[in-house]
């Protein structure tokens, strides 16, 4: 089975990370051809370009800012060439598509495309809306979702329920050599709790909220405080603005900026803060899962799918300071931590593994084409 998948770019988000893996693990499936096409071209410092197995075949396209007709009409003459058997598009790569889909051109082509993000936030343009519902609702494109949660607001927004659920994974993951510098960096400390966001920093990952909840209990409790360390490139300036001025003078929080090594951070971390307006299926949940990093998270997206309140986490009630800082005082008052943290890895092993949802992708591919 050749199998394409396209995304935009693969600069450091969750999307892109998760096309990575996903791609890897297709390519160790019996009888597969993976191609990953990004549509931007990626600096390998500032992408996961460095990642992408020897087994995938990867193709950048070069695309500008804005809409790109040149690019849409390389990708059409590629995909001319190659034939493939399926081509499975993420967020707004879909729209590169449109004329093959539309033509049915070359015949016998499936296309596929994951719903990354509640339905509404992935595809808020109006046109682009009607687009994408007329080849969900006439079946000439299979639609993937990947939470309950998305699954809902996907029935909602397009008014269909002919979406596939598949939830999202990762590999295990190892930790670096400069895991000895962070170590230094960050000494274990039995004042301190170590909490670690990782996200872009971005007005919808809610981070000034967060900050100010780990300002509130560290004038709060007396005995133990909170370092809080954000991790992520700093995309909106005027989000990273309001953080540099809520933590300026702030011993105890650190804006750190894009990282590849992430898995070090989460293995020396107590805790795992998502602080988020709304999410999918966040792949930096499922790392800290799978480290048994403990998640402090509020309950948006496909979280609360993937979260019991002070059994694998905790869960604030909303996204409100007081909310979140009711969650930390949760975490700080639990003397369960490390049932907890088996409890964080045993979730990843049993339903995360980006083992299970290669798998399940393919056999969705299988049963949508005519190589069943």
């Amino acid at each position: 089975m050749r199998i394409v998948h396209i995304i935009p770019s693969l600069s450091r988000g969750g999307a892109e990370r998760f096309v990575v893996d996903l791609c890897n693990a297709l390519a160790n499936i019996k009888d597969t051809e993976i191609y990953l096409i990004s549509l931007k071209d990626n600096a390998v410092q500032n992408s996961f370009v460095s990642e992408i197995s020897d087994r995938v075949t990867y193709i950048s396209f070069g695309k500008k800012a804005g809409f790109d007709p040149k690019v849409l009409l390389q990708v059409t003459q590629w995909i001319h060439k190659v034939k493939p058997d399926v081509v499975n598009t993420h967020t707004s790569s879909f729209e590169y598509l449109n004329i093959n889909v539309f033509f049915n051109v070359p015949s016998g082509i499936k296309t596929f495309h994951t719903v990354h993000n509640r339905a509404a936030q992935e595809c808020p343009n109006s046109l682009l809306k009607k687009v994408r519902s007329y080849y969900y609702r006439t079946g000439k494109v299979v639609p993937i979702t990947i939470s309950l949660d998305g699954k809902a607001t996907f029935k909602n927004y397009y008014d269909l329920t002919n979406d596939h659920l598949i939830v999202n994974g990762r590999p295990e993951l190892h930790v670096t050599p400069e895991l000895t510098e962070v170590r230094r960096t960050y000494p274990v400390n039995e004042k301190e709790y170590l909490l670690l966001n990782v996200g872009r920093v971005v007005e919808a990952k809610n981070q000034a909220m967060l900050v100010r909840s780990v300002q509130a209990f560290n004038r709060r409790v007396a005995d133990k405080k909170c370092r809080l360390l954000i991790i992520g490139d700093l995309r909106e300036q005027n989000v990273v603005n309001e953080l540099k001025d809520l933590i300026k003078g702030d011993p105890f929080i650190d804006l750190i900026g894009a990282k590849e090594n992430v898995v070090d951070y989460l293995s020396i971390a107590d805790a795992f803060c998502l602080s988020s307006h709304y999410e999918g299926m966040p792949i930096s949940l499922i790392e800290a899962l799978s480290l048994g990093c403990i998640p402090i998270c509020t309950p948006v997206g496909g979280i609360k799918e993937m979260l019991t309140d002070k059994v694998n986490g905790f869960l604030s009630n909303d996204t409100t300071q007081a909310a979140y800082l009711e969650a930390i005082m949760n975490f700080h008052l639990s003397d369960n931590k490390e049932h907890i943290k088996l409890n964080c890895v045993q979730t990843f092993a049993k339903n995360y593994h980006i083992r299970s949802t290669a798998e399940n992708y393919y056999a969705l591919y299988r049963q949508k084409t005519a190589l069943n």
